[in-house]
C-alpha cells in the first residue's frame, strides 16, 4: 500500500518471505535503491528519512580461525546490531570476506572500519 511521503507499507502471508525481503537485499528498484525495514509503532511517515537502517557490511581479509557464527556476530555488534549472518561466511566457503546485515542508527556516528586480533 503506498502511504505518504514515498513510503510503502507490505504484509507479507509467508514469514520466509518476510525474512528474504528484510534481510536479502540490496533491492534496487527502476534504479532506485528501496530501504527495507521491519515496521514499528513508532514509525511516522512525515519523517523525512528513517534514522535506522539495516545494511550489509563486509570485513575483508579475517583469519579462518575467527569464521564461527558467535566470533562474527561479536565483530558485526562493533558496528551496529546483527540482523543476519551470510551463511557462506559462516562456514568459511566464501573465504575473502566476512558479510552480514546489520541494523544502522543514523542519528550515531558510522563505523568505517573497527580492528581485529591488530
Amino acid at each position: 500500500m503506498d502511504i505518504e511521503n514515498g513510503y510503502y507499507l507490505v504484509r507479507f502471508q509467508s514469514i520466509v518471505d518476510y525474512d528474504l525481503a528484510l534481510t536479502q537485499g540490496s533491492w534496487i528498484v527502476f534504479g532506485h535503491y528501496l530501504i527495507v525495514q521491519p515496521w514499528t509503532v513508532e514509525f511516522y511517515p512525515l519523517k523525512p528519512f528513517p534514522s535506522v537502517v539495516t545494511a550489509w557490511i563486509r570485513f575483508p581479509g579475517l583469519p579462518g580461525f575467527l569464521y564461527k557464527k558467535m566470533i562474527l556476530e561479536e565483530i558485526g555488534s562493533l558496528v551496529g546490531k546483527v540482523m543476519k549472518l551470510d551463511f557462506k561466511t559462516d562456514s568459511g566457503a566464501r573465504g575473502q570476506f566476512a558479510r552480514m546485515a546489520v541494523s544502522i542508527d543514523l542519528k550515531q556516528p558510522l563505523t568505517s572500519q573497527v580492528s581485529i586480533n591488530g
